[in-house]
């Protein structure tokens, strides 16, 4: 999985080299307020300030991507860095990282789907509008944030499928509107879920725990 996700990455970077602005062994900077056709890079971060609007994606493969405060982006897609968006940020895609981190701060939005392989998502207040996926990362859900889809937590694969015990944390009134899957019977995965917060579908393969 990690060896696909990196290719189509890498893939997608080069592609748009063309197609917006880029760089190789530099990161790249957006002012409050700009606008962009997209941006990329290889060996740097991509750094969005707030209020701006990027009409086209955001892909790096060794660095992070920030997106400041009231910004407008589509896809964020970074292989070895974490992803950082700040308040009341719209993501008009999907939002991947391999080796990375996934925070959002309080009235995000993501229309897509949030992806990680070996990181942590971490959601306040937030609205993700699909799925959110990982491998080995654990998961907060705070501040009344809501999942439309389910939480997937995929089967280990490869160097980095550890068997420590992951968690899933729904809390401060936080609502997955779809299921918890585990794929790997085998996971150890334990759901933490307050009182005042709920899973609607199906919770498969994990112990849960009432707050």
């Amino acid at each position: 999985m990690k060896r696909n996700v990196m290719l189509s990455v890498l893939v997608i970077i080069f592609l748009s080299f063309y197609a917006c602005d880029a760089s190789v062994n530099r990161s790249k900077s957006l002012a409050d307020g700009g606008r962009s056709a997209g941006m990329s890079s290889v060996n740097g971060s991509i750094r969005i300030g707030a209020d701006c609007i990027v009409n086209g994606g955001c892909h790096t493969v060794n660095g992070g991507i920030e997106v400041g405060n009231g910004s407008r982006v589509e896809d964020l897609e970074t292989v070895n860095g974490r992803i950082v968006i700040g308040a009341d940020v719209e993501v008009q895609g999907d939002a991947q990282t391999v080796n990375g981190s996934f925070n959002a701060a309080a009235g995000s939005v993501v229309l897509g789907q949030v992806a990680t392989v070996n990181g942590r998502v971490e959601l306040t207040r937030t609205v993700v509008d699909r799925d959110v996926s990982t491998v080995n990362g654990d998961v907060r859900l705070g501040d009344r944030s809501v999942i439309r889809g389910s939480i997937v937590i995929k089967g280990r694969r490869g160097i980095f499928s550890g068997g420590r015990r992951l968690e899933i944390r729904i809390e401060d009134g936080s609502t997955v509107e779809g299921g918890i899957d585990v794929r790997d019977a085998n996971r150890r995965v334990r759901v933490y879920i307050g009182k005042d917060s709920a899973v609607k579908g199906q919770i498969r393969n994990a112990k849960v725990v009432k707050e």
